[in-house]
């Protein structure tokens, strides 16, 4: 489970064992980053934060069109384009309206794919290339229409339908490849769609002085990916039976269905405002993993396995989750504000798993199922010393369910689960919880050209969920890591020096470790957690200039940086260390009348840069790994008309 919350607008788009999905981002209103624990007003993995994608609706009045084309140029690639069109119409003015928005997109590959050396799978290659395999497209289209029967009552179906066709994940193999020679060596094409279809209806309201809403949501999902499997087959038969490497390709297919229902309301009383929601989420997932064993195998080997798979199993998944939340804030004083707020949430879960195989050790079948709830306090105080300096005091929990771990390959791992302690493979993961405590302020300076906002935090962490990997045998699983700490500070400085210059600041100091030995899982008391830097940072400039009439132009810099984390607890893993890295954005642009275009440099600096270390759908060797790569600098034109 994810530790933050994705939202397009009032829909969660996370679902418990599905792999994530990046809405396409046009036509927003504005992109809400929230820092977590959110576990009150929101569930949905939001422990760690939300981010919630808010776009924009119908206009009952305005007719509006446009069409926005990008191009660019990836180093080591190839050429991109981008091609979005949209129209807002009233239907009826001021009480019906139709908003729609299709878009493509083609991003060219800057990764080749040699064939593996079949005799050593960590040698340098030589033989045929495939160039620039991890393509993508993406295309879809975004529908809603805006019915306003009246002043205090709204009504918004929509219909959100995307696709995403990747011709290879956007990884290097290391070894044989390397950071200098970005190179997948790979003997299976690795292809991969991932589609979304969400329906949703929207009901805003107000009745007597209360606010209400209504989000209801039905949402699909397909994810399909082929991943090479063909070294880990070698890793576990050779040199007997099997010589030499041979394809063997994986195929991984996901279904997932999401209804949800949301219903709140607001009022406010004197100096009480009050918010009461309740939340229902109905999951229904079904998973297949197909590693079959090739024409021509047995053949070259000699083996007996028949016409059986390596591996063949099948999930179903079901969960339910059902909430009731609210929050209060009491004016005390003129200056003094109070915040109190709970959700109490209940998560059923129940998985069945049938799998087969070679690598299986024959058939097996079994189910599990789990049952968690908990309550997500929140309270809140703030202090208004200045009309332009608020300090505040909050703490608040956070909550993320466990689950059950079911169909687990215990034939290739009984000498891991050995030095584990553990007689048999784990049946289920509990719950983890943190509290989080934090104290900041807000402040104003300059008649609010200068903007100043801080805030210092401490977090404890109970029965931390983390993805176990089995050394020997590869196999991941979730499991509960203890306890840990967190501690940290976080500052944010905007600044107007002048009335066409905007300059930012933000810098985050964040100090996480386990605080209890870890047993069997490599962690000890005081390291750092996976995946947490100690710095991250970013600033920006931009220049804004008239130029008189309808003429306007800018520049802008954007600058991040992140420092060193580590991927696992393990010290003698080769991959656990993941390096820092900075990332530079340039766009210059100009409006004239109804025509915008801007000039752009994504990664100017052209760093090349881990963004993660990914988990196979199978097994991950201990001899060579994939590793996420970013993209290279890339140059580009983007241009908008306004009809």
């Amino acid at each position: 489970m994810p530790t933050v919350g994705f939202y397009i607008d009032d829909t969660p788009i996370q679902s418990v064992g599905v792999i994530d999905m990046d809405p396409a981002l046009l036509d927003l209103e504005r992109v809400e980053v929230l820092r977590g624990p959110q576990g009150t007003l929101y569930g949905a993995s939001s422990m760690g934060g939300t981010v919630k994608y808010v776009t924009r609706q119908p206009d009952l009045l305005a007719t509006q069109a446009n069409v926005k084309t990008t191009l660019s140029d990836t180093d080591g690639g190839g050429l991109n384009y981008e091609v979005s069109g949209l129209v807002n119409e009233p239907l009826v003015s001021g009480s019906v309206a139709l908003r729609a928005l299709a878009f493509y997109g083609y991003q060219d590959g800057y990764i080749d794919r040699y064939p593996i050396n079949p005799n050593n799978y960590l040698a340098s290659l030589s033989g045929p290339v495939t160039k620039d395999v991890n393509t993508e497209k993406t295309y879809g289209l975004r529908l809603s229409i805006r019915i306003r029967p009246s002043q205090a009552l709204s009504v918004t179906p929509a219909v959100w339908i995307q696709r995403t066709d990747l011709g290879a994940p956007f990884t290097f193999d290391d070894p044989p490849g390397s950071f200098d020679h970005p190179f997948q060596a790979r003997d299976v094409n690795e292809a991969i769609t991932n589609e979304l279809r969400l329906v949703t209806l929207t009901i805003d309201g107000n009745v007597q002085g209360v606010h209400f809403t209504s989000s209801t949501a039905y949402r699909d999902r397909w994810f399909d990916a082929v991943e090479d499997e063909s070294k880990v087959v070698y890793y576990f038969l050779s040199p007997v039976p099997q010589s030499y490497v041979y394809p063997s390709p994986n195929d991984n297919y996901f279904a997932n269905h999401d209804f949800t229902e949301e219903i709140r309301g607001s009022a406010s009383v004197g100096a009480v405002h009050g918010l009461i929601g309740l939340f229902y989420l109905h999951q229904d997932n079904f998973y297949v993993a197909h590693q079959p064993i090739l024409s021509g195998y047995n053949a070259a080997f000699g083996t007996p396995f028949g016409d059986q798979a390596f591996y063949l199993g099948t999930t179903s998944y079901y969960a339910t989750q059902e909430a009731l939340y609210g929050e209060v804030n009491i004016d005390v004083t003129r200056r003094l504000q109070a915040t109190v707020g709970a959700r109490a949430v209940r998560v059923t879960q129940y998985e069945y798993v049938e799998t087969t195989g070679v690598f299986n050790g024959g058939y097996s079948a079994g189910g599990g199922s789990s049952y968690d709830r908990g309550i997500n306090p929140k309270f809140e105080l703030s202090y208004r010393v200045e009309p332009d300096f608020l300090t505040y005091a909050t703490a608040a929990k956070g909550f993320r369910q466990g689950g059950p771990v079911v169909g687990f390959p215990a034939g290739i791992c009984t000498a891991d689960l050995a030095a584990l302690g553990l007689r048999s493979p784990p049946t289920s993961f509990k719950p983890d919880a943190l509290w989080s405590y934090e104290l900041g302020g807000k402040t104003a300076w300059l008649d609010d050209r200068l903007t100043v906002n801080g805030a210092v935090y401490h977090m404890n962490w109970s029965n931390v969920q983390q993805l176990i990997t089995l050394p020997t045998c590869g196999v991941a699983f979730v499991g509960n890591f203890g306890m840990a700490s967190s501690e940290g500070s976080e500052v944010e400085i905007h600044y107007e020096p002048i009335a066409v210059l905007r300059l930012t600041l933000g810098a985050a100091y964040n100090e996480a470790k386990l605080t209890s030995t870890i047993i069997g899982a490599q962690g000890q008391k005081g390291d750092i957690l996976e995946n947490a830097p100690r710095w991250m940072g970013s600033a920006s400039a931009e220049y804004r200039r008239e130029f008189g009439g309808p003429t306007s132009g800018y520049a802008r810099l954007d600058f991040s940086t992140v420092t060193h984390q580590y991927n696992n607890f393990e010290k003698t893993n080769i991959y656990r260390n993941r390096p820092g890295y900075s990332l530079l954005n340039m766009r210059v642009g100009t409006k004239h009348q109804a025509w915008d275009m801007a000039l752009f440099i994504n990664n100017a600096l052209n760093k090349h840069a881990e963004t993660a270390l990914p988990v196979s759908y199978a097994v991950d060797l201990p001899t060579t790994r994939s590793i996420s790569l970013n993209q290279p600098r890339t140059v580009g034109l983007e241009v908008r008309h306004d009809f």
